[in-house]
């Protein structure tokens, strides 16, 4: 009978807590060399098992005997110690999330690479509701599920953003009667191949491989997160934004 040893296991008892738990239930009650014997455990684990199934209340001995016995209490008890761990988690999440998010400030470099890489980036849009700044701006990620990702980290923001253009973008957006006052066009001999993005504390080089056509799995994309940094490259947005014709 160890049909269940991996399913106690997941609610928190030791193997050999789940063996001899196991063994108890179905002996109703034994002694240390029956339950050893029975769930295939060494008698001195089989004590120190016992000794912590008590503690939790899933055990206790049996009295009045001249030989140590023991007997299981209803499996019910689980339940109640499975809500009793939740409980203690919700208690605890608050303090985590706050550890989490403490973390979360400090500076970081990751670096996306391929169609997944780009696609993990693009969540890390979708989650973060700051409004981005963008210099040197492409287009969109054709690749498969990249430009429903793209239109789900625009929605929330798109009205805030403010996006500097490579110049090479301006046929097609005027063509698609999207050119409006939120964008502005950088000069044809200032093109590159990457562009860059700002949004809350981090500041995201999206490199060489994404572009309008197609996404490939070279595609790559740096992204800082530091809050000094992202106000530098802001302030370096807002210069060029100041010094670019602007768009009726």
């Amino acid at each position: 009978m160890k049909k269940y040893t991996q399913i106690l296991n997941d609610i928190g008892l030791s193997p050999n807590e789940a063996k001899i738990y196991e063994a108890l239930l179905q002996l109703k009650n034994g002694t240390i060399w029956d339950i050893s014997k029975h769930a295939e455990v060494h008698r001195r684990n089989a004590y120190d098992a016992i000794q912590r199934l008590i503690a939790r209340g899933l055990a206790y001995q049996v009295l009045p005997k001249k030989v140590l016995t023991y007997a299981p209490v209803h499996p019910d008890k689980l339940r109640e110690l499975v809500d009793e761990n939740v409980r203690s988690l919700e208690s605890a999440l608050p303090g985590l999330r706050k550890r989490f998010d403490e973390i979360d400030r400090e500076q970081s470099i990751a670096v996306y690479r391929g169609v997944q890489g780009v696609k993990n980036y693009l969540h890390l849009l979708i989650r973060d509701a700051n409004p981005r700044y963008v210099f040197g701006a492409k287009g969109l990620f054709p690749a498969l599920g990249i430009s429903t990702l793209v239109r789900k980290a625009e929605s929330g923001t798109r009205k805030h953003n403010r996006i500097i253009y490579q110049m090479s973008e301006r046929a097609r957006l005027a063509k698609e009667g999207k050119i409006n006052a939120r964008y502005r066009f950088l000069p044809e001999k200032y093109s590159t191949d990457t562009s860059v993005s700002i949004f809350g504390d981090y500041v995201a080089l999206v490199g060489a491989g994404i572009g309008r056509v197609e996404t490939k799995d070279d595609a790559i994309v740096f992204v800082v997160k530091d809050a000094r940094v992202a106000a530098d490259y802001k302030k370096w947005f807002e210069f060029m934004w100041d010094h670019l014709p602007a768009e009726k």
